[in-house]
């Protein structure tokens, strides 16, 4: 079920999987959690399997219609299942937005090139690889 988790933020699986998010760094899934429940703007949600939060996804909604995904992640043991995809998926069909974007590295890249993400960025990048995903919704 995708449902809103910032009320279930204090689980310790959202941390578990925000952590998971930014590339196995603790210290920066405990700020990005901070960040969920300091801010009205930013939007924490995730699907549960069995009462499980197995994956998440954060992002903010933008006056020109575009949601910013600031995280996703599915836990390790529940990867290859669809729930990445059914999380973006869902997040359209609810919210209705003209077009998601999302800055990641190189294999999150792969990732959302395989939903449909136009991918933009190289390796070459000083950060190590970034890129800029971006998703445009077809409004027909």
């Amino acid at each position: 079920m995708f449902k809103n988790i910032k009320p279930d933020s204090d689980r310790e699986e959202v941390l578990e999987l925000l952590t998971y998010a930014v590339l196995d760094h603790p210290e920066r899934g405990e700020a990005a959690l901070r960040a969920y429940q300091a801010s009205d703007e930013w939007k924490l949600f995730g699907v549960e399997d069995e009462g499980l939060i197995v994956g998440v996804v954060g992002f903010e909604e933008r006056e020109d219609g575009t949601i910013v995904l600031h995280h996703l992640a599915v836990l390790p043991e529940n990867r290859h299942r669809g729930y990445g995809r059914g999380m973006l998926l869902t997040l359209i069909k609810e919210r209705s937005p003209k077009r998601l974007t999302v800055d990641t590295d190189a294999e999150g890249a792969d990732f959302f090139r395989n939903v449909g993400f136009a991918v933009y960025g190289s390796e070459d990048l000083p950060d190590g690889g970034q890129f800029h995903c971006i998703y445009e919704i077809d409004e027909e």
